[in-house]
């Protein structure tokens, strides 16, 4: 009785449609033989052209800090640890001041892009909205010691005199990884967080708790990831820091870089690799996922 086409309309329904026959229904398009050997062919090619611009130059800055002479030849002539032993305290001072500066750009960078996000999230690009998302983006068209001379002579006299002072090199940083922490930011105010926060709001929920339990909880990933960009940024940045560091300071790329034009390419291997070890592990806490505790 349930299939009764009087009494049940959908199988009166179901009667009338006609399902296609087995061969005539889509199959899944077999590719040729000649096309998927092409497609290996350009993805081994791909591969091989990432491992020559990426990897191995990695490689090559690896074996030279452990090279106890390298010249004239496919590998180093034989393998020493001198130049890791040769590394001195201003050495160290380098690196320390590299993961400062590189933390606290970072969290200014960050923290100043989100307030920009939030600031600019649903105006409209037009008027002061346009010309405040404009002003955030300019740093990424003007070259690095450009920005840094344009730092220098506008900060190196009184009354804000920069010139002699670490914070310059931080100043200068900041406008260079800002867009990059600001568009972090911005990608991820979706529409959905707005329902969100209004729906919050209409619940009676003041302004600082929206924010600190609707909204930041949902821009985790944006800040996980305007972090590790801004202190990648700052640890590899070297052209508008070349051109405002004050006396005494420097950073490993200035290290680095005064060591090759002395010829020193070994020593210079060896604190670069040291450099790149301890970026990857402060990267990797930045990305790691803490988890979340279960209400009770």
């Amino acid at each position: 009785m349930a299939n009764n086409p009087a009494t049940n309309p959908v199988a009166a329904a179901s009667d009338h449609i006609a399902l296609p026959p087995k061969h005539l229904r889509a199959r899944p398009v077999e590719r040729s033989v000649l096309a998927r050997v092409a497609s290996g062919v350009l993805l081994a090619l791909a591969a091989l052209l990432c491992f020559w611009l990426f990897v191995l130059p990695v490689i090559v800055v690896a074996l030279s800090s452990v090279a106890s002479h390298w010249s004239g030849t496919i590998l180093p002539d034989g393998f020493s640890m001198r130049w890791f032993e040769r590394l001195g305290s201003s050495d160290f001072d380098a690196l320390t001041t590299s993961l400062e500066v590189g933390f606290g750009v970072a969290v200014l960078g960050t923290a100043l892009g989100l307030w920009l996000a939030l600031a600019l999230e649903g105006r409209d690009r037009r008027g002061l909205g346009a010309i405040a998302d404009a002003l955030a983006m300019v740093p990424n068209g003007v070259p690095s010691v450009v920005l840094g001379l344009a730092v220098l002579i506008a900060y190196h006299k009184a009354p804000v005199d920069l010139s002699s002072s670490a914070a310059i090199v931080v100043f200068v940083q900041l406008a260079l990884v800002l867009p990059f922490c600001y568009r972090c930011a911005a990608a991820g105010l979706r529409p959905e967080l707005t329902v969100l926060r209004e729906a919050a709001a209409s619940l009676g929920a003041p302004p600082a708790m929206v924010l600190r339990r609707v909204v930041l909880p949902q821009l985790v990933p944006a800040i996980r990831a305007s972090l590790a960009l801004g202190f990648a940024i700052s640890l590899g940045e070297l052209g508008a820091t070349l051109t405002v560091y004050p006396p005494g300071f420097a950073t490993v790329p200035i290290v680095v870089v005064g060591a090759v034009e002395r010829g020193y390419y070994l020593p210079a291997s060896a604190l670069s690799l040291i450099l790149l070890i301890v970026s990857l592990a402060a990267l990797s806490l930045i990305a790691a996922r803490v988890p979340r505790r279960r209400a009770d």
